[in-house]
């Protein structure tokens, strides 16, 4: 019914020989009313499930399903934590199979204590609020609002409920339109550091996603209409683009400076009252807006002004070792920054025209994000806009990637302008 764009990539030879997202695509189920059936569904794949939900979408469920199976139902406020893993790892260990019934958090807590168990588990997704749900990579939350994107494994199946999608809360479809349209500065960032460094880059996890990306910018507006086939496009473009970083082995074709500027935010504020995809939306702003203010005239970059002590005083302690070591490997002096200037006068130009062809330079992700509702201002998140300005200075210290962000503190450019 609604896997047009999942079944398209199956008739592309590019993506035929990847028999691992062959088998992926094949073992997504998308109907009505598959939840009704997930008793059934559940013996399948094993004898013996735990399934892990939390109060809200526990509620979707009829209480057979919690009286038939052990389950672990989540009931306050909470995060994808390392504290969560240990206690769902000691509460299945009986269990041959994890079912996480939830949007993001629920579902990376299935997919690592799975993996880190050495079992299977499947998704039964209930919001299109990110693109997790296909990738094999989870994000676990350590202690002091650490996020690490960690290695994992695919679900064995993956059960979409087109009721349940589209009866999603609002602002989780909102976070979904944001997490995936920042697909855009994601591969600017990439292109540059591949271009510019020469460090690894493939065009696959875009391709896989590109035509379900330009039914979702015809139709975006439908997401918050309520219109079902909106948001199946939206649903189905989030799988694809987890099935991108699949194919990539890692987060580089979804995650860029505008996740570094997010984790910042969410290290510095460690409030649970926002998505994810909303810090994404603010920060994916931030980021379009960087991006063409570096594009429009060549950088000039100069020797890293950061150092161990500003690190120590702008983040907590469980933090420093990690950023300092980061700083250390990005560290540019005078002899690298001449290097860089060098690299940058025989390129630029060449960068500027690929950045352009790749990413959305014809219309404006702020305009979007304005259209549905979602936060694209720091106040929108309960930041300031002097504060949010000085945090994400930080930001590029945060992860070894080479992104815009990293020209900018070298070009001695603010990451911030106005928003």
């Amino acid at each position: 019914m609604y896997d047009k764009f999942l079944k398209q990539v199956l008739l592309d030879k590019s993506f035929y020989e990847l028999s691992s997202v062959v088998n992926i695509i094949d073992n997504i189920y998308i109907d009505r009313k598959i939840s009704s059936n997930i008793c059934d569904i559940i013996r399948q794949h094993g004898n013996c499930a735990f399934i892990v939900a939390d109060v809200n979408t526990a509620a979707l469920l009829n209480k057979v399903v919690f009286n038939t199976f052990k389950n672990f139902i989540i009931l306050q406020k909470y995060c994808a934590s390392q504290t969560l893993v240990e206690l769902i790892t000691e509460k299945s260990q009986d269990a041959d199979i994890l079912v996480s019934f939830g949007s993001g958090t629920i579902n990376d807590l299935c997919k690592y204590v799975s993996y880190i168990t050495n079992k299977n588990y499947i998704s039964f997704p209930t919001a299109p609020s990110m693109n997790g749900y296909s990738s094999s990579n989870a994000s676990i939350t350590f202690s002091g609002g650490n996020k690490k994107s960690l290695k994992a494994h695919l679900p064995k199946a993956i059960y979409i409920d087109v009721d349940i999608i589209v009866n999603a809360p609002r602002r989780l479809i909102v976070s979904g339109f944001a997490d995936f349209i920042c697909r855009s500065t994601v591969q600017a960032d990439w292109l540059l550091s591949h271009l510019l460094l020469g460090n690894e880059y493939t065009e696959l996890p875009f391709l896989i996603s590109k035509a379900s990306e330009d039914a979702l910018l015809e139709e975006y507006l439908g997401i918050v209409a309520r219109d079902e086939h909106s948001i199946m496009i939206l649903m189905q473009a989030l799988l694809l683009s987890g099935l991108g970083m699949f194919i990539v082995g890692g987060s580089q074709s979804a995650s860029q400076g505008e996740h570094m500027i997010a984790n910042t935010m969410e290290i510095l504020q460690n409030d649970m009252s926002f998505f994810h995809g909303e810090f994404i939306g603010v920060s994916v702003v931030t980021m379009e807006c960087l991006q063409r203010r570096i594009l429009r005239q060549m950088p000039k970059l100069y020797p890293t002004l950061i150092n161990y002590d500003n690190i120590k005083e702008h983040f907590r302690e469980q933090h420093i070792e990690e950023f300092c070591d980061i700083l250390t490997a990005k560290f540019i002096d005078q002899q690298k920054a001449d290097h860089l200037n060098s690299l940058i006068c025989d390129k630029w130009s060449y960068i500027v025209d690929m950045v352009y062809k790749k990413t959305l330079s014809h219309v404006s992700i702020r305009d979007m994000l304005v259209n549905i509702g979602c936060p694209y201002k720091p106040e929108h998140i309960g930041w300031d806009f002097n504060k949010y300005s000085r945090a994400v200075e930080f930001a590029f210290i945060t992860r070894e990637r080479f992104t815009f962000l990293d020209i900018a503190h070298h070009a001695r450019l603010p990451v911030v302008e106005h928003i």
